[in-house]
């Protein structure tokens, strides 16, 4: 059983040849123990005990329902997660089991942590009491840690992370463990050159062998690198909207969809506009194009750290509970739908803790 039914029962160095093939960049460890969690396992916190360690008003728990109503199906089949980034951990910094009630609260599946290097290699207290509280509650924490330009330059740059990560998962507890990575490794994003000699340009970098096609390719080559020396553990990763239209487009040879959830698990769409058409718009041509089941999240944004085209927020809490629910409807025409996904929690508990409709302030 699922927190959802619980609730719903209350109520190589250098440079790389944009040819070189995946499997030549290098040896893996021969052997080692597979760290996994086990999925089938129960949640132990209750929605009662849940609702008391989370501390929500009485508005604020029927906002909460309302949210999974609008984002979450009947069987529960939808895998919802959300971001969780610095300013949340710092804001919960004396209370993690507070943070990861709330997260639970709202319905969600999967959290995508954002730790810090220094969180991993000390086995930080809070990261583990954290991910603890998250098990009881039947929640899955991917590290989102697979994204420094190092990785893109390097295996050694990719095995650093990599090592970093499993080195964590290694010296804690079961219950403390990551149930994989959260990649975000966003090719589209660099425009200057780090060290591979290509930089990204939408318009003019295209073509089979072009920069745009190898910063792909590399991304793929990546992922695939991490999924290797994840041992079982479950590998996600963030695409940009645009590869699909220039894949079909014929600008680029990688970048398809169906290229990603070979390599991955599953993938999250960046669909950040400020309007239901507008997510969906970016959304369908990549659903539409998998051939995978259960495989493509939509994800959107409510966090104002860019330009107002790219979010939700100013729309108020109505409208963005009507966006997910119609996002959630249209992506269940399409059976690689997997889920919807929210950037980030911090912007999205703001929303939860208004009074009002919208008390949303540009400032």
């Amino acid at each position: 059983m699922t927190f959802f039914s619980l609730t719903c029962s209350v109520l190589s160095m250098g440079f790389l040849s944009c040819s070189a093939d995946v499997k030549e960049m290098g040896p893996t460890v021969d052997e080692i123990e597979i760290i996994e969690k086990d999925d089938a396992a129960e949640p132990e916190i209750g929605y009662d005990e849940c609702l008391e360690m989370a501390g929500v008003t009485e508005l604020m728990a029927q906002k909460a329902l309302d949210y999974i109503s609008a984002t979450q199906t009947d069987d529960e089949s939808l895998y919802n997660c959300v971001y969780v980034y610095a300013p949340s951990l710092e804001t919960y910094a004396d209370e993690p089991e507070k943070l990861a009630a709330r997260i639970a609260l709202l319905g969600f599946k999967g959290v995508y942590l954002s730790p810090g290097g220094n969180r991993l290699t000390t086995q930080d207290q809070w990261l583990r009491t954290f991910i603890s509280t998250c098990t009881g509650l039947g929640l899955d924490v991917y590290a989102t840690f697979y994204e420094d330009p190092s990785v893109f330059v390097s295996q050694a740059g990719a095995d650093a992370s990599l090592d970093k990560f499993l080195t964590y998962n290694r010296s804690v507890s079961y219950e403390e463990r990551f149930a994989g990575v959260s990649a975000d490794l966003e090719p589209h994003t660099i425009k200057e050159d780090i060290g591979l000699g290509w930089t990204w340009d939408t318009q003019n970098h295209n073509g089979a062998g072009g920069q745009n096609d190898c910063l792909l390719k590399v991304t793929l080559d990546r992922l695939d690198y991490a999924q290797s020396k994840l041992y079982g553990l479950s590998l996600h990763e963030a695409i940009w909207w645009n590869y699909q239209n220039m894949y079909n487009e014929g600008k680029v040879t990688y970048g398809d969809v169906n290229q990603f959830t070979e390599v991955c698990d599953w993938v999250s769409i960046m669909a950040y506009r400020n309007t239901t058409d507008g997510v969906w718009s970016y959304s369908e041509p990549t659903l539409k194009a998998c051939s995978s089941e259960d495989c493509v999240n939509i994800c959107v944004k409510t966090a104002t750290n860019d330009e107002a085209s790219t979010t939700l927020m100013p729309n108020g809490w109505k409208a963005l509970l009507e966006t997910m629910s119609v996002l959630r409807d249209k992506g269940l025409e399409y059976g690689c739908f997997n889920g919807l996904d929210m950037f980030q929690y911090e912007a999205l508990e703001t929303m939860w803790e208004w009074k009002e409709d919208n008390e949303y302030n540009a400032e």
